[in-house]
């Protein structure tokens, strides 16, 4: 019922705003593990806590410097012990839970290894976990109980506004009052609900690039074909959609990152993408 509630007030906000919902589709937790719907969606995040060989992890020098400031020892000596496990081996030998398992990692400081790559020692045990807080995130997304809601919305304002005006700051405590996290974050309370950084009510896609691979992830495509910023590109660049999504598939796999276009809009990050994979 709460959760309905929810979903009824974003609705709400939707329309006073002028955003429409052009689609919309509930997925339950057996659909969402049917698919792999949540690995996908977490992308390097999932792949590291669940990565098989260690060594084959790919570690900044930046990451490396700051094992060793932490730690006194080097990545790779450490990795070559064995003593760095990823999050499901770091289960098996505590034989925890994701819950537990992500108890016990929240007490260590974590450091980056790299984009989306974290680790914490486990001194007492006497190794290193990778991501341990991801199986809990992912077990709640495939309780019994669980459900997501997919939209695809329209708007007209910028990138910026939306997820600042409407949605809201990711960490809902700093989240403007008028939003949508920042309004049930302050009645979290008489909701029963636990709004934070982390369950923070809606994932929003952070820049139009972000989009595009999250809706390749999540929807049709017959519906994805029609991004916007897809559409752009193949304009500005005279490629096809599959070249255009093989260029950015491999950008992924490199290891990219596309925060520098957060909240940019669709035009500026077309003419950005559009002049660094080249075309006519």
């Amino acid at each position: 019922m709460k959760s309905q509630a929810i979903a009824t007030y974003i609705g709400d906000v939707f329309e006073d705003d002028a955003i429409s919902v052009s689609y919309n589709r509930v997925l339950s937790s057996e659909q969402l593990a049917a698919e792999g719907l949540i690995d996908r969606h977490f992308g390097v995040v999932a792949r590291v806590a669940s990565i098989e060989d260690v060594a084959d992890l790919v570690v900044t020098e930046a990451g490396r410097e700051a094992f060793v400031q932490a730690y006194g020892v080097s990545w790779d000596a450490e990795v070559a012990a064995g003593r760095v496990v990823n999050s499901l081996e770091a289960q098996r030998r505590l034989d925890a839970t994701p819950a537990s398992l992500c108890s016990e990692w929240a007490k260590y400081s974590a450091i980056e290894l790299g984009r989306d790559t974290y680790v914490s020692c486990f001194a007492d045990e006497g190794f290193y976990v990778l991501n341990g807080f991801y199986p809990s995130r992912r077990s709640a997304y495939l309780s019994d109980e669980a459900s997501v809601a997919v939209m695809l919305l329209d708007f007209k304002m910028d990138w910026h506004e939306f997820r600042e005006a409407i949605i809201g700051s990711e960490n809902p405590a700093a989240a403007i009052e008028e939003s949508i996290r920042g309004y049930l974050y302050d009645r979290a309370a008489a909701l029963e609900m636990v709004i934070d950084s982390i369950d923070n009510i809606l994932h929003v896609s952070a820049s139009p690039i972000a989009a595009l691979c999250e809706k390749r992830i999540w929807l049709e495509p017959s519906i994805w074909q029609a991004d916007p910023l897809l559409r752009a590109l193949c304009e500005r660049t005279g490629k096809s959609d599959a070249e255009i999504l093989a260029w950015v598939e491999g950008k992924v796999v490199e290891g990219a990152s596309w925060d520098t276009f957060e909240d940019q809009d669709t035009e500026g990050v077309a003419e950005a993408l559009a002049e660094e994979m080249g075309g006519r």
